[in-house]
């Protein structure tokens, strides 16, 4: 009894180098009910190669229809996406437009700081007429205003409060 060769075998050999694929070969001369499966074989790979590649018009027309509706619904998407990024952009002005708003006419009144009553009467300093007298408050000076960084200005009054104590 001799061996019979399944198709899968049949297939690898009739992909094999012509050297590669002699035993096979010398068995499909004698054994007749192999080499019917390896003709059969042989055809159907043929007829797979011969097979047309080429799409019916139906088949461009679906395409063409399906890729039209993807490009009108992007196109839609794209305006509703465009109008909810304008809305949303008016409410935000909208907003920070009304707070500024709000804020302007509800914005406190600069409150004066509290009078503070004592007891003690100070007595107000000592008028005189003399043109020469160092202000109470050396900052008040207008001369010495643009100066104020660079004048010591305790080393001044305390001089001027011993002249004038002298």
């Amino acid at each position: 009894m001799t061996k019979h060769y399944s198709e899968a075998d049949l297939l690898e050999t009739y992909y094999m180098q012509p050297g590669q694929s002699m035993p096979v070969m010398m068995h499909l001369a004698e054994c007749a009910e192999c080499k019917g499966k390896y003709e059969r074989l042989e055809r159907k790979l043929r007829e797979a190669a011969v097979c047309d590649t080429e799409k019916p018009v139906t088949f461009w027309t679906r395409q063409r229809l399906s890729i039209m509706r993807r490009v009108d619904a992007q196109r839609t998407d794209g305006e509703r996406f465009t109008r909810n990024l304008r809305v949303a952009a008016a409410a935000i002005l909208a907003f920070f437009l009304g707070g500024a708003v709000v804020y302007k006419s509800v914005q406190p009144a600069l409150k004066t700081p509290p009078v503070v009553i004592s007891d003690h009467a100070v007595p107000a300093p000592p008028k005189t007429n003399d043109e020469l007298q160092v202000p109470r408050d050396p900052w008040q000076s207008d001369e010495l205003q643009d100066f104020h960084a660079v004048v010591q200005w305790e080393s001044w009054v305390n001089d001027t409060k011993k002249k004038a104590g002298s």
